[in-house]
């Protein structure tokens, strides 16, 4: 089993060489899920990202596993009950990704639930778990709600529920997912756009892939082409030359970060926005922010400018202020500003449904013969969509002469870092071992969360390296080593990489993010081989990632 990825020139070499079953576009969630479960079959697999991996809707999301308590009301309960199988999958099999996540859920005298159907909701939700959730939901008074929340609310405080769900840092899974694919066999590539699809002369289409590293064109042959692109699945299949054969409805889903101090809570809260009655969260992230989302707008321009709007922060804060009034947040209070796009598939006739209440249920749509378009499904459930999706694939390259060679195992198998029982004691071997070269004990902590049983890797990057023990930026668990591990086992190829999708820094801090940039580029300039100009270059465009997003925050109010 390989160890890290083969370099880049090895991958192109590779794609350009190889004759696919299963070529995946897209690094997102779902194509992740699908390269890892086709290359755990025996299938021989390729996934091409047109930027970098869990760039798009796949790092912008809540950061929820969850089994999707609000879609009760629409009687979705077979996606329940998948979603809640799901979750104590990845419990499972990535249990330094994903951590349980006790709520709480606060009724008020206007709330639109009320205490019965609470209640009613949660035995129902325990029941569609098979009561194997992480633990059955309690119902609390108000009182009991206060003691454990001072800053919550008083006025007309009924009472609510306390029951679990799980987080996760989202674009770390797709990295693992990435990683897990790779170490099965699958050939991957990012920054590598598809421009052209031929269709015409099935069994097999020939894929053209331009590297956008060095503009380098590419062909490569594949029996099944899966497009897990989103909300650009259009677009991808227009270099098809076909028609769309689902019809994406993107919805605008906006986040953001504060500092934990200054809303006064410390669990988790689902509530309803007080404008909409929404479903909304306020979340613990790390151990001194807060993330609270989300809205759910259709978008109807390019995804390529989808950005949070000064209005959908104004809706999160005037939310979150509804719920602890003293918390008093204004838009200098938001470190940071996310929106991502979900594909939901679009109603017979149209998104004439609010976005928030269109099916987030997976479909899979094929046409032309051979290619696969993915829509809709959430988060939870990609490991399920993914295999669902290989089994669309298998029977297809049946048709072709090609066959499995093992079954599908993406349940039972952990993922890359997760092969351990307990976390406790893997989290005190890594602290002691951080101690000993000098790293601090909150970054421990991090690498544990972040790398599992491979942290030690990270650690071994600073016992050569001293110097690279020490944080990127005064204040955040993130150290140096990161970045070099990011390029030398992780695929990043430029700043934003390290900053936005494999650490999270770039999202965690307002102020620091030139220097944190400018930090990281220096790290990785002497792994690369930048020169001074091309690492400024680099610093500079990580920070322009956010810039759409932080005019947004500077725009609340006026």
């Amino acid at each position: 089993m390989r160890l890290r990825p083969p370099p880049r020139e090895g991958q192109l070499a590779a794609l350009a060489a190889g004759a696919f079953d299963v070529l995946v576009i897209g690094g997102g969630i779902s194509g992740a899920a699908v390269a890892r479960d086709a290359a755990r079959r025996g299938f021989r697999t390729a996934l091409v990202e047109a930027d970098d991996f869990a760039s798009g809707t796949s790092s912008r999301s809540s950061r929820l596993v969850h089994g999707g308590l609000r879609y009760l009301e629409h009687f979705e309960f077979d996606l329940v009950f998948e979603a809640s199988q799901e979750r104590r999958t990845l419990l499972r099999i990535a249990p330094h990704l994903v951590r349980p996540l006790e709520f709480l859920f606060p009724i008020f005298s206007d709330s639109r639930v009320g205490r019965a159907k609470l209640d009613a909701g949660m035995w129902l939700y325990d029941a569609l778990s098979l009561f194997r959730n992480i633990e059955r939901h309690q119902m609390l008074r108000a009182e009991d709600l206060l003691e454990r929340e001072p800053g919550l609310r008083q006025e007309g405080l009924l009472g609510g529920a306390r029951y679990f769900d799980a987080q996760v840092d989202d674009a770390r899974l797709v990295m693992t997912t990435i990683i897990a694919a790779i170490e099965a066999g699958a050939v991957v590539l990012n920054r590598a756009e598809v421009t052209g699809i031929d269709t015409t002369g099935w069994p097999g289409h020939r894929v053209t892939i331009v590297d956008k590293e060095d503009g380098a064109t590419i062909e490569a042959d594949a029996l099944s082409v899966i497009n897990a692109t989103g909300a650009w699945a259009a677009r991808t299949l227009a270099t098809a030359g076909a028609a769309p054969s689902v019809h994406i409805a993107p919805s605008r889903g906006t986040h953001i970060h504060v500092a934990r101090d200054r809303v006064g809570h410390e669990g988790a809260f689902i509530f309803e926005a007080p404008s909409d009655r929404r479903i909304m969260f306020v979340l613990p992230w790390r151990e001194d922010l807060t993330l609270i989302g989300t809205t759910d707008e259709y978008h109807e321009g390019s995804p390529d400018s989808v950005a949070a709007t000064p209005e959908d922060i104004a809706y999160l804060l005037e939310a979150t202020n509804r719920l602890f009034p003293d918390a008093n947040l204004v838009a200098d209070d938001v470190l940071s500003a996310w929106a991502g796009l979900r594909p939901l598939v679009a109603p017979t006739g149209g998104p004439g449904a609010e976005a928030g209440e269109v099916s987030r249920e997976f479909e899979i749509h094929e046409g032309p013969k051979g290619v696969f378009t993915l829509g809709g499904g959430k988060l939870t459930s990609h490991r399920r969509m993914g295999e669902e999706t290989v089994d669309r694939a298998e029977i297809l390259l049946a048709e072709a002469g090609v066959n499995r060679k093992r079954k599908s195992d993406t349940a039972k198998t952990p993922l890359p870092g997760g092969g351990f029982r307990n976390l406790e004691p893997l989290l005190d071997g890594i602290r002691e071992r951080a101690g000993v070269h000098g790293v601090a004990s909150d970054s421990a902590d991090r690498l544990t969360r972040a790398y599992g049983t491979r942290a030690d890797r990270v650690l071994d990057i600073v016992q050569r390296r001293p110097e690279l023990g020490a944080k990127i930026l005064e204040g955040r668990p993130h150290i140096l080593a990161e970045a070099i591990y990011s390029v030398t086992n992780e695929l990043a190829l430029h700043v934003d990489d390290v900053l936005f999708r494999r650490t999270r820094l770039g999202l965690e801090t307002r102020d620091g993010i030139a220097e944190a940039a400018e930090r990281v580029a220096t790290v990785m300039a002497g792994e690369l081989g930048w020169d001074a100009q091309r690492s400024s270059r680099e610093a500079d465009l990580a920070v322009a990632e956010r810039s759409l997003d932080d005019q947004a925050i500077l725009a609340v109010g006026r």
